[in-house]
C-alpha cells in the first residue's frame, strides 16, 4: 500500500516541531546560563523530554511502514489525524517560541 500524502504533510509539522523544539531548548539554555533557577532547569529538562516524544514518534511511524508493511492501512488511516495533531503542536511551539523571544 502506498503512503498517503497525509503522512507528508505530518511529517512536515513532525520537523517543524523537532526545529522550534531546538530553538526553545537554546533559549531556555541560554536562559538558564544568566539565571540559575530551578525553572529554567525545569524549562530545559521539558524540551528535552518533549524533543524525546517527538524523535519517537517519527521513528514509530517510519518503522510502522518498514517493518509491518500489513500495517499501512492503519497509518493512512490515523494519517489525517496524525497531521491535526501536529499542525496544533506546531502553532502552540510557535506562540511559545514567539512568547519567550520577548
Amino acid at each position: 500500500m502506498a503512503i498517503s500524502p497525509w503522512m507528508f504533510v505530518a511529517a512536515g509539522f513532525a520537523l517543524t516541531n523537532t526545529v522550534l523544539i531546538l530553538v526553545l531548548l537554546g533559549l531556555y539554555y541560554s536562559s538558564a546560563r544568566k539565571v540559575r533557577t530551578t525553572f529554567t532547569l525545569g524549562l530545559i529538562l521539558f524540551t528535552i523530554f518533549f524533543l524525546a516524544q517527538n524523535i519517537s514518534i517519527v521513528v514509530l511511524w517510519y518503522q510502522l511502514y518498514s517493518i509491518a508493511p500489513s500495517a499501512s492501512g492503519i497509518v493512512n488511516t490515523a494519517a489525517p489525524y496524525m497531521t491535526v495533531i501536529n499542525a496544533v503542536e506546531s502553532l502552540a511551539l510557535a506562540i511559545l517560541v514567539a512568547v519567550s523571544l520577548r
